[in-house]
């Protein structure tokens, strides 16, 4: 039974092709609406983590972040791997969009009820929200019958300042890895070559083309793909051991520790691989451009 639309304007037009693709490891995959997860649960490996990827504005589940997560957990990690294809919401106006996902997080919330409800163990969930994704991911959090475990936010440009975002309340876990300066939400922050644009590698944009700046957008997708291949690629050190419950050192990205809190930093290659190790995990605090901390709305 669908929810009951919370604005005058109905979004079902835009939400009802939207869909699932839970991903074989024999390079085959299997495509459900989003309200009917059922078809999904007897090949869901109740014993393994579960990874759901929201990508992002403009993106559907052929993009290329998209295919770089699926394949990277597909060949390193032995977790279901679920992604959303929701692109005529994506692909719709911003403010079209904002108001979309409130309806669709509350059927994604719905599914993943449906998956815990047959045997997945809450604390196994982990959601990977890339730009618009992680305003979904927020959404889903807040209407699902239990507490999400993780939410990864590879942080992208605009979508913290025009509408509610992500919370640290809204998971047990939030790591945040940031290359656009957006706002301080996670438990943990990254700020990879101090977080903001242009990332090495990227060319300087002018203000009025940052939505062009697709380099330094990319960078934040790949540093967490990069993460999942080798544990140690990306470490980070942090600005405050008051902050961080002295814990100098830790991974960025897949395996950060779930009892990670605070900022940390390092510095990354200009291309693949990015990650320096131990070497990339230091900075320079005059260079550090401060933050405010928002965990309300």
């Amino acid at each position: 039974m669908r929810h009951q639309a919370m604005h005058a304007v109905s979004y079902y037009d835009l939400i009802d092709s939207s869909f699932f693709r839970l991903y074989n490891r024999n390079g085959s995959y299997i495509d459900t609406n989003v309200e009917n997860v059922n078809v999904l649960l007897p090949y869901i490996e109740k014993n393994n983590s579960l990874v759901l990827y929201l990508t992002g504005y403009t993106y559907d589940i052929n993009s290329e972040n998209v295919k770089l997560i699926t394949d990277v957990y597909l060949n390193y990690t032995q977790d279901n791997v679920l992604a959303l294809d929701y692109r005529n919401i994506t692909r719709a106006d911003y403010l079209t969009a904002v108001y979309a996902i409130n309806d669709l997080g509350k059927l994604v919330a719905d599914a993943l009820n449906s998956i815990v409800d047959k045997g997945m163990n809450p604390k196994k969930i982990h959601i990977i929200g890339h730009s618009l994704g992680v305003q979904l991911a927020a959404r889903i959090a807040r209407y699902v019958n239990f507490v999400i475990f993780r939410i990864t936010d590879p942080a992208g440009p605009l979508f913290y300042f025009l509408d509610s975002h992500l919370t640290s309340s809204d998971a047990k876990f939030i790591d945040i890895i940031h290359v656009d300066m957006a706002l301080k939400t996670g438990h943990v922050d990254f700020f990879p070559n101090y977080g903001h644009r242009p990332q090495p590698g990227c060319a300087i944009i002018a203000p009025f083309q940052i939505k062009k700046d697709i380099c330094t957008h990319s960078r934040s997708f790949e540093f967490y793909a990069e993460s999942v291949k080798n544990h140690t690629s990306l470490i980070a050190k942090c600005y405050s051991l008051n902050e961080c419950g002295g814990v100098e050192y830790i991974p960025m990205g897949y395996a950060t520790p779930s009892n990670a809190t605070g900022n940390y930093y390092l510095l990354t290659n200009a291309e693949s691989p990015f990650g320096q190790g131990l070497l990339g995990a230091t900075f320079n605090p005059f260079l550090i451009i401060p933050i405010p901390k928002i965990d309300y709305f």
